[in-house]
């Protein structure tokens, strides 16, 4: 018995020995692989807590002052009321009040 091998059979018994061949090299994957770590970082840069805390302060500063000055700008017409013979109640509450908050401005800029 005479075996005739075609050019197409043969090709496919060459891929399928092939495919066998390759298929057992060594290399063999267990699992996924590890993906690399992200270009950014997930959180945001730690800022420096001193400048934080000082932006803060200025914040407060800013606001204490602006306070202060509304305060003040109500003096004038409660010495009116006071020339008058009346001394409005919240008078001394503001004067009060106004050097709370100047000592207050005074040691944030003099620690």
């Amino acid at each position: 018995m005479q075996y005739t091998v075609s050019g197409r059979s043969c090709l496919c018994i060459f891929l399928i020995v092939g495919a066998m061949v390759s298929g057992s090299s060594g290399q063999h994957r267990r699992g996924y692989p590890i993906p690399p770590p992200p270009a950014v970082p997930d959180s945001p840069p730690s800022q420096d807590p001193r400048a934080a805390a000082s932006r803060l302060d200025v914040v407060t500063m800013e606001r204490e002052a602006k306070e202060m000055a509304a305060l003040a700008s109500t003096i004038p017409g409660d010495i009116e009321q006071l020339k008058k013979g009346l001394l409005p109640r919240s008078a001394l509450d503001k004067l009060q009040r106004i050097e709370k908050l100047s000592k207050e401005l005074r040691r944030r800029i003099r620690p």
